[in-house]
């Protein structure tokens, strides 16, 4: 087997987003490089430190070495050494495999490549992952004590930010972080929903007890808790402009964001700015 090759440290300039989210309720998140990062603890399993990465910081990757697995399909999957038995790296393989064809499927984008998986040790044993989109690679870091298949959650997202930089282009570094964030949580679908029949029922509990944050709020400074629930509501946000706009509108607002939440152009595609939209979608939760 052939080692797996190093990141080149030009692919790790400044971050275009921060942090993302892992499952809130899951059991089963100078160069042009965009990067997402999924923090490395669930909210309902053991704790570990979030450690979320503010927009300009440059991330400090683990050096990458391990075992290359050979290409199915879309993927180039390398492990770690010593990470996975023979069999669960068979098994993850399937998995995978089986992670892409369904965000695939799920949001109606295609990868133009392949790309290359990365899952590397996590001394620490916290989980998180990281997609460096323009390179075409995505890692998730775990340890052997944390079930396989959050790392497979982990990596469904990422698999949606890889896709959305296929469909966008380059457009897709600058865009609102609602949109960003949000559809790739929507992408990974039944790998962050837990029991939930889709992001709408997921997040109506917390609406109609008023405990909602501002979907304009930026995730800096937040309490893990606070930036899950972010991610889930952005997620509902998304799914609530598709379901209601269609596809092709929210196709053409995804590539007018300048970074922010809320900075794409709601008004030239929706005819409503990001604060009526945001009311239109709090009522569209609670009559769900």
């Amino acid at each position: 087997m052939s080692s797996w090759p190093r990141i080149p440290q030009s692919a790790l300039g400044p971050l275009a987003l921060g942090s993302l989210l892992i499952l809130l309720a899951a059991l089963f998140a100078g160069g042009r490089t965009t990067t997402r990062f999924a923090p490395n603890s669930a909210v309902q399993l053991p704790a570990g430190v979030e450690r979320p990465i503010p927009p300009g910081a440059t991330p400090t990757p683990w050096p990458l070495s391990g075992t290359y697995t050979g290409q199915m399909g879309m993927l180039r999957l390398a492990v770690a050494e010593g990470l996975l038995d023979p069999q669960a790296q068979e098994n993850l393989v399937t998995d995978l495999d089986q992670a892409l064809a369904y965000v695939v499927q799920r949001t109606a984008m295609a990868p133009h490549s392949p790309l290359d998986v990365y899952v590397g040790l996590e001394p620490g044993c916290g989980l998180h992952g990281i997609a460096y989109t323009d390179v075409r690679r995505v890692q998730v870091f775990t340890c052997p004590t944390l079930p396989l298949n959050r790392a497979v959650n982990i990596l469904a997202h990422e698999f949606v930010h890889q896709l959305c930089h296929d469909r966008y282009g380059d457009r897709h570094l600058q865009a609102d972080l609602v949109l960003a964030e949000g559809i790739a949580t929507w992408g990974a679908g039944r790998y962050w929903l837990g029991d939930a029949p889709h992001f709408r029922a997921f997040v109506a509990p917390w609406l109609r007890r008023g405990e909602e944050l501002p979907l304009g709020l930026s995730y800096v400074g937040l309490p893990i808790s606070d930036m899950n629930k972010l991610y889930y509501q952005w997620a509902s946000f998304v799914e609530y402009l598709i379901e209601t706009y269609g596809r092709e509108a929210f196709d053409a607002l995804y590539v007018t964001g300048q970074g922010r939440p809320g900075s794409a152009d709601y008004v030239g595609i929706y005819g409503r700015n990001f604060d009526e939209l945001e009311a239109a979608w709090k009522a569209w939760v609670l009559q769900g």
